[in-house]
Protein backbone atom coordinates (compact mmCIF):
# COMPACT_ATOMS: atom_id res chain seq x y z
CA UNK A 1 0.00 0.00 0.00
CA UNK A 2 1.18 3.54 -0.77
CA UNK A 3 2.18 5.35 2.40
CA UNK A 4 2.24 9.00 3.43
CA UNK A 5 3.89 10.39 6.54
CA UNK A 6 1.96 13.61 7.27
CA UNK A 7 3.49 16.26 9.53
CA UNK A 8 1.87 19.34 11.07
CA UNK A 9 3.23 21.01 14.20
CA UNK A 10 0.13 22.22 16.08
CA UNK A 11 -3.25 20.59 15.53
CA UNK A 12 -5.85 23.27 16.32
CA UNK A 13 -8.97 24.71 14.70
CA UNK A 14 -7.20 27.12 12.36
CA UNK A 15 -7.20 27.05 8.56
CA UNK A 16 -4.03 25.11 7.74
CA UNK A 17 -4.86 21.88 9.65
CA UNK A 18 -8.39 22.04 8.21
CA UNK A 19 -7.04 22.09 4.66
CA UNK A 20 -4.43 19.46 5.53
CA UNK A 21 -7.12 17.09 6.76
CA UNK A 22 -9.02 17.52 3.49
CA UNK A 23 -5.86 16.65 1.57
CA UNK A 24 -5.24 13.55 3.71
CA UNK A 25 -8.83 12.40 3.22
CA UNK A 26 -8.37 12.77 -0.53
CA UNK A 27 -5.23 10.63 -0.40
CA UNK A 28 -6.97 7.97 1.68
CA UNK A 29 -9.66 7.71 -1.00
CA UNK A 30 -6.89 6.92 -3.47
CA UNK A 31 -5.42 4.11 -1.39
CA UNK A 32 -2.75 5.83 0.68
CA UNK A 33 -2.14 4.80 4.29
CA UNK A 34 -1.54 7.77 6.59
CA UNK A 35 0.75 8.33 9.56
CA UNK A 36 0.20 11.70 11.28
CA UNK A 37 2.83 13.45 13.41
CA UNK A 38 1.31 16.39 15.29
CA UNK A 39 0.88 18.07 18.68
CA UNK A 40 -2.76 18.25 19.78
CA UNK A 41 -3.92 20.56 22.60
CA UNK A 42 -6.61 19.51 25.08
CA UNK A 43 -9.45 21.01 23.03
CA UNK A 44 -8.41 19.06 19.94
CA UNK A 45 -8.10 20.18 16.35
CA UNK A 46 -9.14 19.48 12.78
CA UNK A 47 -6.60 16.68 12.38
CA UNK A 48 -8.03 14.70 15.27
CA UNK A 49 -9.93 11.49 14.64
CA UNK A 50 -9.05 10.82 11.01
CA UNK A 51 -10.29 7.23 10.46
CA UNK A 52 -7.62 4.56 9.96
CA UNK A 53 -4.76 7.04 10.42
CA UNK A 54 -1.92 6.22 12.83
CA UNK A 55 -1.06 9.07 15.19
CA UNK A 56 2.35 9.99 16.63
CA UNK A 57 2.37 12.70 19.32
CA UNK A 58 4.70 15.68 19.26
CA UNK A 59 5.52 18.03 22.12
CA UNK A 60 4.79 21.56 20.96
CA UNK A 61 2.61 24.43 22.14
CA UNK A 62 2.64 28.20 22.02
CA UNK A 63 3.65 30.35 24.96
CA UNK A 64 3.03 33.98 25.85
CA UNK A 65 6.82 34.22 26.04
CA UNK A 66 8.13 34.29 22.46
CA UNK A 67 11.53 32.92 23.52
CA UNK A 68 9.88 29.93 25.16
CA UNK A 69 7.86 29.34 21.98
CA UNK A 70 11.06 29.51 19.94
CA UNK A 71 12.80 27.06 22.28
CA UNK A 72 9.89 24.61 21.99
CA UNK A 73 9.98 25.05 18.24
CA UNK A 74 13.60 23.91 18.04
CA UNK A 75 12.99 21.05 20.47
CA UNK A 76 10.14 19.69 18.34
CA UNK A 77 12.39 19.91 15.26
CA UNK A 78 14.85 17.58 16.98
CA UNK A 79 12.01 15.26 17.99
CA UNK A 80 10.76 15.12 14.41
CA UNK A 81 14.20 14.67 12.92
CA UNK A 82 15.25 11.73 15.06
CA UNK A 83 11.81 10.09 15.13
CA UNK A 84 11.58 10.03 11.35
CA UNK A 85 15.24 9.35 10.72
CA UNK A 86 14.88 5.93 12.36
CA UNK A 87 11.32 5.08 11.27
CA UNK A 88 10.89 6.21 7.65
CA UNK A 89 10.92 3.79 4.75
CA UNK A 90 12.32 4.96 1.44
CA UNK A 91 9.02 4.26 -0.34
CA UNK A 92 7.12 6.67 1.91
CA UNK A 93 6.22 10.20 0.85
CA UNK A 94 6.63 12.80 3.60
CA UNK A 95 3.88 15.42 3.40
CA UNK A 96 4.83 18.56 5.33
CA UNK A 97 2.11 21.10 6.16
CA UNK A 98 3.36 24.71 6.37
CA UNK A 99 7.05 25.65 6.35
CA UNK A 100 7.45 24.95 10.07
CA UNK A 101 8.17 21.16 10.38
CA UNK A 102 11.63 21.46 8.82
CA UNK A 103 13.09 18.64 10.91
CA UNK A 104 10.77 16.17 9.19
CA UNK A 105 11.86 17.28 5.73
CA UNK A 106 15.56 17.02 6.60
CA UNK A 107 15.15 13.49 7.97
CA UNK A 108 13.17 12.48 4.88
CA UNK A 109 15.86 13.87 2.59
CA UNK A 110 18.57 11.87 4.38
CA UNK A 111 16.46 8.70 4.10
CA UNK A 112 15.89 9.31 0.38
CA UNK A 113 12.13 9.87 0.70
CA UNK A 114 10.13 12.19 -1.52
CA UNK A 115 8.99 15.38 0.25
CA UNK A 116 5.83 17.33 -0.59
CA UNK A 117 5.29 20.68 1.13
CA UNK A 118 1.88 22.36 1.43
CA UNK A 119 2.62 26.06 1.90
CA UNK A 120 -0.04 28.37 3.34
CA UNK A 121 1.97 31.17 4.87
CA UNK A 122 4.24 34.05 3.91
CA UNK A 123 4.36 36.00 7.20
CA UNK A 124 6.85 34.26 9.48
CA UNK A 125 8.96 36.14 12.00
CA UNK A 126 11.78 36.57 12.61
CA UNK A 127 12.75 36.91 8.94
CA UNK A 128 15.94 34.94 9.60
CA UNK A 129 13.83 31.94 10.62
CA UNK A 130 11.63 32.28 7.54
CA UNK A 131 14.66 32.35 5.27
CA UNK A 132 16.12 29.29 7.00
CA UNK A 133 12.86 27.35 6.62
CA UNK A 134 12.62 28.35 2.96
CA UNK A 135 16.14 27.04 2.36
CA UNK A 136 15.11 23.69 3.85
CA UNK A 137 12.18 23.57 1.40
CA UNK A 138 14.46 24.40 -1.52
CA UNK A 139 16.93 21.69 -0.48
CA UNK A 140 14.52 18.86 0.42
CA UNK A 141 11.23 19.25 -1.46
CA UNK A 142 10.23 17.27 -4.52
CA UNK A 143 6.98 19.21 -4.90
CA UNK A 144 5.50 22.32 -3.31
CA UNK A 145 1.76 22.97 -3.19
CA UNK A 146 0.70 26.61 -2.70
CA UNK A 147 -2.76 27.70 -1.56
CA UNK A 148 -2.83 30.65 -3.95
CA UNK A 149 -0.85 32.23 -6.76
CA UNK A 150 -0.02 35.05 -4.37
CA UNK A 151 1.80 32.64 -2.04
CA UNK A 152 3.62 31.08 -4.99
CA UNK A 153 4.83 34.51 -6.10
CA UNK A 154 6.43 35.13 -2.69
CA UNK A 155 8.94 32.29 -3.01
CA UNK A 156 11.70 31.58 -5.51
CA UNK A 157 12.09 27.82 -5.42
CA UNK A 158 13.86 26.40 -8.46
CA UNK A 159 14.42 22.75 -7.57
CA UNK A 160 10.92 21.47 -6.64
CA UNK A 161 7.93 21.25 -8.94
CA UNK A 162 5.44 23.98 -8.00
CA UNK A 163 1.65 23.69 -7.94
CA UNK A 164 -1.22 25.99 -6.97
CA UNK A 165 -4.24 24.17 -5.54
CA UNK A 166 -6.86 26.47 -4.07
CA UNK A 167 -8.47 25.53 -0.78
CA UNK A 168 -12.00 24.18 -0.87
CA UNK A 169 -14.87 23.56 1.49
CA UNK A 170 -15.84 20.07 2.59
CA UNK A 171 -18.82 18.46 0.90
CA UNK A 172 -20.63 18.28 4.24
CA UNK A 173 -20.13 22.01 4.82
CA UNK A 174 -21.36 22.87 1.32
CA UNK A 175 -24.44 20.69 1.77
CA UNK A 176 -25.29 22.32 5.09
CA UNK A 177 -24.55 25.81 3.77
CA UNK A 178 -27.00 25.23 0.91
CA UNK A 179 -29.80 25.02 3.48
CA UNK A 180 -29.00 28.44 4.94
CA UNK A 181 -31.40 31.10 3.69
CA UNK A 182 -29.76 33.61 1.39
CA UNK A 183 -29.99 36.55 1.35
CA UNK A 184 -30.39 36.95 5.09
CA UNK A 185 -33.35 39.27 5.60
CA UNK A 186 -33.68 38.84 9.36
CA UNK A 187 -32.85 41.48 11.93
CA UNK A 188 -30.67 42.70 13.52
CA UNK A 189 -28.09 43.26 10.80
CA UNK A 190 -25.00 41.35 11.96
CA UNK A 191 -21.33 41.69 11.05
CA UNK A 192 -19.20 38.62 11.81
CA UNK A 193 -15.44 38.06 12.00
CA UNK A 194 -13.67 34.78 12.82
CA UNK A 195 -9.94 34.99 13.57
CA UNK A 196 -7.09 34.33 15.97
CA UNK A 197 -6.73 36.50 19.06
CA UNK A 198 -3.93 38.55 17.53
CA UNK A 199 -3.72 42.31 17.06
CA UNK A 200 -2.56 41.92 13.45
CA UNK A 201 -5.78 40.02 12.68
CA UNK A 202 -7.71 43.28 13.07
CA UNK A 203 -9.37 42.56 16.41
CA UNK A 204 -9.04 46.18 17.57
CA UNK A 205 -10.27 47.56 14.25
CA UNK A 206 -13.33 45.33 14.58
CA UNK A 207 -14.10 46.73 18.03
CA UNK A 208 -13.55 50.25 16.72
CA UNK A 209 -16.01 49.67 13.88
CA UNK A 210 -18.57 48.24 16.27
CA UNK A 211 -18.26 51.32 18.46
CA UNK A 212 -18.81 53.59 15.44
CA UNK A 213 -21.95 51.72 14.28
CA UNK A 214 -24.09 51.14 17.39
CA UNK A 215 -27.23 50.21 15.41
CA UNK A 216 -25.51 47.12 13.99
CA UNK A 217 -24.71 43.91 15.86
CA UNK A 218 -21.12 42.62 15.75
CA UNK A 219 -19.95 39.10 16.56
CA UNK A 220 -16.27 38.18 17.00
CA UNK A 221 -15.41 34.47 17.11
CA UNK A 222 -11.84 33.94 18.30
CA UNK A 223 -9.57 30.92 18.01
CA UNK A 224 -8.94 31.06 21.74
CA UNK A 225 -10.24 29.34 24.87
CA UNK A 226 -12.80 30.89 27.23
CA UNK A 227 -10.21 32.14 29.72
CA UNK A 228 -8.25 33.93 27.00
CA UNK A 229 -11.43 35.59 25.73
CA UNK A 230 -12.43 36.67 29.25
CA UNK A 231 -8.97 38.07 29.90
CA UNK A 232 -9.17 40.05 26.65
CA UNK A 233 -12.57 41.47 27.62
CA UNK A 234 -11.17 42.63 30.97
CA UNK A 235 -8.27 44.40 29.28
CA UNK A 236 -10.21 46.11 26.48
CA UNK A 237 -13.36 48.17 26.17
CA UNK A 238 -15.83 46.02 24.25
CA UNK A 239 -18.83 47.96 22.84
CA UNK A 240 -22.28 46.90 24.03
CA UNK A 241 -23.26 45.82 20.49
CA UNK A 242 -20.27 43.48 20.11
CA UNK A 243 -20.29 39.88 21.37
CA UNK A 244 -17.11 37.81 21.76
CA UNK A 245 -16.98 34.02 21.51
CA UNK A 246 -14.30 31.39 22.10
CA UNK A 247 -13.27 28.61 19.71
CA UNK A 248 -16.16 26.85 18.03
CA UNK A 249 -16.50 23.88 15.70
CA UNK A 250 -19.96 25.01 14.61
CA UNK A 251 -19.19 28.01 12.44
CA UNK A 252 -22.33 27.48 10.38
CA UNK A 253 -24.50 28.71 13.25
CA UNK A 254 -22.63 32.02 13.17
CA UNK A 255 -22.73 32.31 9.37
CA UNK A 256 -26.48 31.73 9.48
CA UNK A 257 -26.96 34.69 11.85
CA UNK A 258 -24.58 36.95 9.93
CA UNK A 259 -25.40 39.34 7.12
CA UNK A 260 -21.81 40.32 6.37
CA UNK A 261 -18.50 38.56 7.14
CA UNK A 262 -15.23 40.47 7.34
CA UNK A 263 -11.48 39.87 7.49
CA UNK A 264 -9.50 42.80 8.91
CA UNK A 265 -5.93 41.44 8.80
CA UNK A 266 -3.30 44.18 8.74
CA UNK A 267 -1.36 43.70 5.46
CA UNK A 268 1.78 45.29 6.93
CA UNK A 269 1.98 42.55 9.57
CA UNK A 270 0.00 39.61 8.18
CA UNK A 271 -0.97 39.05 4.55
CA UNK A 272 -3.77 36.51 4.19
CA UNK A 273 -2.74 33.77 1.81
CA UNK A 274 -6.24 32.59 0.95
CA UNK A 275 -9.15 33.42 3.28
CA UNK A 276 -11.01 30.24 4.19
CA UNK A 277 -13.57 31.95 6.42
CA UNK A 278 -14.39 34.27 3.52
CA UNK A 279 -15.05 31.27 1.28
CA UNK A 280 -17.21 29.64 3.96
CA UNK A 281 -19.23 32.82 4.31
CA UNK A 282 -19.70 33.15 0.55
CA UNK A 283 -20.92 29.55 0.34
CA UNK A 284 -23.62 30.58 2.82
CA UNK A 285 -24.56 33.49 0.59
CA UNK A 286 -22.96 36.16 2.76
CA UNK A 287 -21.16 39.15 1.22
CA UNK A 288 -17.67 39.80 2.57
CA UNK A 289 -15.12 42.52 3.20
CA UNK A 290 -11.57 41.30 2.56
CA UNK A 291 -8.05 42.78 2.58
CA UNK A 292 -7.03 44.33 -0.76
CA UNK A 293 -3.85 42.22 -1.02
CA UNK A 294 -2.83 38.58 -0.91
CA UNK A 295 -4.89 35.50 -1.59
CA UNK A 296 -8.32 37.03 -0.86
CA UNK A 297 -8.20 39.13 -4.03
CA UNK A 298 -8.13 35.86 -6.02
CA UNK A 299 -11.36 34.92 -4.25
CA UNK A 300 -13.28 38.18 -3.76
CA UNK A 301 -13.97 40.64 -6.58
CA UNK A 302 -14.36 44.21 -5.34
CA UNK A 303 -17.90 45.41 -5.87
CA UNK A 304 -19.18 41.96 -6.90
CA UNK A 305 -19.18 39.56 -3.92
CA UNK A 306 -18.19 42.27 -1.45
CA UNK A 307 -15.40 44.77 -1.02
CA UNK A 308 -11.61 44.66 -0.75
CA UNK A 309 -10.67 47.36 1.78
CA UNK A 310 -7.67 47.94 4.04
CA UNK A 311 -8.97 47.64 7.63
CA UNK A 312 -7.01 50.76 8.58
CA UNK A 313 -9.24 52.80 6.27
CA UNK A 314 -11.91 53.24 8.92
CA UNK A 315 -14.11 55.66 6.96
CA UNK A 316 -14.17 53.34 3.92
CA UNK A 317 -15.11 50.38 6.13
CA UNK A 318 -17.96 52.27 7.75
CA UNK A 319 -19.25 53.37 4.36
CA UNK A 320 -19.14 49.81 2.96
CA UNK A 321 -20.94 48.30 5.96
CA UNK A 322 -23.60 51.01 5.98
CA UNK A 323 -24.14 50.59 2.23
CA UNK A 324 -24.97 46.89 2.60
CA UNK A 325 -27.02 47.67 5.71
CA UNK A 326 -29.21 50.22 3.96
CA UNK A 327 -29.24 49.22 0.27
CA UNK A 328 -31.32 46.03 0.18
CA UNK A 329 -31.08 45.54 -3.59
CA UNK A 330 -27.30 45.75 -3.56
CA UNK A 331 -27.14 43.42 -0.56
CA UNK A 332 -29.28 40.82 -2.33
CA UNK A 333 -27.14 41.04 -5.47
CA UNK A 334 -23.90 40.64 -3.50
CA UNK A 335 -25.37 37.64 -1.64
CA UNK A 336 -26.29 35.88 -4.88
CA UNK A 337 -22.87 36.60 -6.38
CA UNK A 338 -21.09 35.32 -3.27
CA UNK A 339 -22.80 31.93 -3.29
CA UNK A 340 -22.22 31.53 -7.03
CA UNK A 341 -18.53 32.40 -6.73
CA UNK A 342 -17.96 29.96 -3.86
CA UNK A 343 -19.29 27.08 -5.94
CA UNK A 344 -16.18 27.30 -8.16
CA UNK A 345 -13.95 26.23 -5.23
CA UNK A 346 -15.21 22.66 -5.12
CA UNK A 347 -13.95 19.72 -3.10
CA UNK A 348 -13.66 17.68 -6.28
CA UNK A 349 -11.26 20.19 -7.84
CA UNK A 350 -9.18 20.38 -4.66
CA UNK A 351 -8.93 16.59 -4.31
CA UNK A 352 -8.02 16.21 -7.96
CA UNK A 353 -5.28 18.82 -7.58
CA UNK A 354 -3.73 17.20 -4.51
CA UNK A 355 -3.95 13.70 -6.01
CA UNK A 356 -2.31 14.90 -9.21
CA UNK A 357 0.67 16.18 -7.23
CA UNK A 358 1.20 12.81 -5.56
CA UNK A 359 0.71 10.89 -8.79
CA UNK A 360 2.76 13.18 -11.00
CA UNK A 361 6.06 12.31 -12.60
CA UNK A 362 7.75 14.85 -10.34
CA UNK A 363 7.29 12.49 -7.38
CA UNK A 364 9.74 10.13 -9.06
CA UNK A 365 12.18 12.76 -10.23
CA UNK A 366 14.27 15.58 -8.84
CA UNK A 367 15.05 17.31 -12.11
CA UNK A 368 15.91 21.00 -11.60
CA UNK A 369 13.85 23.61 -13.39
CA UNK A 370 15.40 25.34 -16.35
CA UNK A 371 12.99 28.28 -16.49
CA UNK A 372 12.17 31.22 -14.31
CA UNK A 373 11.06 30.45 -10.79
CA UNK A 374 7.35 31.03 -11.38
CA UNK A 375 7.00 29.41 -14.79
CA UNK A 376 6.50 25.91 -13.43
CA UNK A 377 3.56 26.77 -11.20
CA UNK A 378 0.73 24.50 -12.25
CA UNK A 379 -2.74 25.75 -11.37
CA UNK A 380 -5.79 23.57 -10.94
CA UNK A 381 -8.80 25.48 -9.65
CA UNK A 382 -7.13 28.68 -10.80
CA UNK A 383 -7.59 27.73 -14.43
CA UNK A 384 -11.25 26.98 -13.86
CA UNK A 385 -11.88 30.41 -12.33
CA UNK A 386 -10.62 32.19 -15.41
CA UNK A 387 -13.61 30.94 -17.37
Amino acid sequence: MKSVCAVHLLNDFSGSPFVFRQALEALQKRGYSIDIYTATPARGGFLSGLPNARYHSLYYKHSSNKWMTLLRFFIVQLQLFFSLLFSLRRAQVVYVNTLLPAGAALAASIRGCKVVYHVHEVSITPVLLKNLLAKVVAFTATDVVFVSNYVASCYHFRRPQLHTVYNALSNSFVQQAAHIASPNMRTPFTVLMLCSLKAYKGVHEFLQLASALPAIRFQLVLNADEKQVEDFKKQHAVPHNCMLFSTTTNTLAFYEQAHLVVNFSNPDEWVETFGLTLLEAMACGRPVIAPPVGGPVELVRHGVEGFCIDARQVAALQQAVQLLYTDVKKYIRFSENARRRAAAFSTAAFEAGVSKVFASASIASLQPNDGKHFQNVETTVAEELQH
